[in-house]
């Protein structure tokens, strides 16, 4: 679902008349400067909120967050494992600290071939046979290049759920590794929805690298010169088309957008008067 707004709602076009008619601009290139800094707004508005490398880093750490609720390298699962709440008992797999040894041999060894398929398989055993959370019906094996994760990724905001079992404890760490870089390095694809359109009615001036580096999806549709009439008036639609735009920002926030964009014109507007008084020595 994309999110789309018009640069014409009634008190936006009313400020913007008394802007142009009182400072003798021409309309559509305020029009442009108006539309292009209310896309800076919003790109700044959509999560992760901000623009700085914090907001980045927040991003990152969300989705580093979600992807360690599936995903387990070897080494990570029986260091979690020997701190689980096993009963103690004869068993190394009614011990934690015996369980989580036991699977370490077990994934130290050759996990490809015959052999490693063997490996594989008495590890997944061991595995069975604790079934402890979040340790619950988990896969041992390869990497399943971001499957398990996907199907995880639950609601509007498609985000993992804390009391997700893991999925996946990962034999090879490298492809893992590589994916967990992958899908940090989409933060910012929101937001460059907005970014793109900024570029499009005149640069990307307040969005940050990290944010506009994304070829994002936005759509412009600029109508600034048409000749106001009856049947006609000038308008900029600015269109967000990536398609969970709508879990990232909310309508209340892009009113709200559109509200301060209002006040920092009516600022502005009071500051050129102020200077064309002086000026004609008033």
């Amino acid at each position: 679902m994309s999110a789309s707004l018009t640069v014409n709602p009634t008190k936006l076009a009313r400020a913007l008349k008394a802007f142009v008619g009182n400072t003798k601009l021409e309309a559509s290139k305020e029009m442009r400067i108006q539309a292009r800094n209310l896309c800076v707004s919003l790109a700044n508005s959509t999560q992760p909120f901000g623009k700085d490398a914090k907001a980045k880093t927040i991003g990152e750490k969300a989705v580093t967050r979600d992807i360690d609720r599936v995903y387990k390298s070897g080494a990570t699962a029986v260091r979690e494992i020997a701190a689980l709440p096993l009963p103690r008992g004869k068993t190394a797999t009614q011990n934690a600290r015996q369980a989580a040894a036991a699977l370490a041999g077990l994934l130290q060894g050759r996990t490809t071939g015959k052999r490693g398929t063997r490996v594989i398989s008495e590890a997944q055993k061991l595995l069975n046979r604790i079934s402890s959370k979040p340790y619950v019906n988990t896969r041992v094996g390869e990497f399943d290049q971001g499957r398990a994760h996907e199907n995880a990724r639950f609601g509007i905001r498609k985000s993992v759920p804390k009391n997700q079992f893991v999925g996946q404890i990962v034999t090879k760490d490298n492809k893992l590794t590589k994916y967990f870089k992958e899908k940090r390095g989409n933060v910012g694809i929101a937001k460059s929805g907005w970014a793109v359109c900024a570029g499009l009615l005149g640069g990307f001036r307040g969005i940050p690298k990290w944010v506009y580096r994304h070829t994002g999806g936005g759509r412009v549709v600029d109508q600034s010169k048409v000749r106001p009439g009856a049947f006609s008036k000038p308008y900029i639609s600015m269109t967000n088309t990536i398609p969970w735009i709508s879990a990232v920002i909310s309508k209340g926030t892009i009113q709200r957008s559109i509200d301060i964009q209002v006040l920092k014109m009516i600022k502005r507007l009071s500051i050129i008067a102020s200077y064309e008084s002086k000026k004609a020595g008033l």
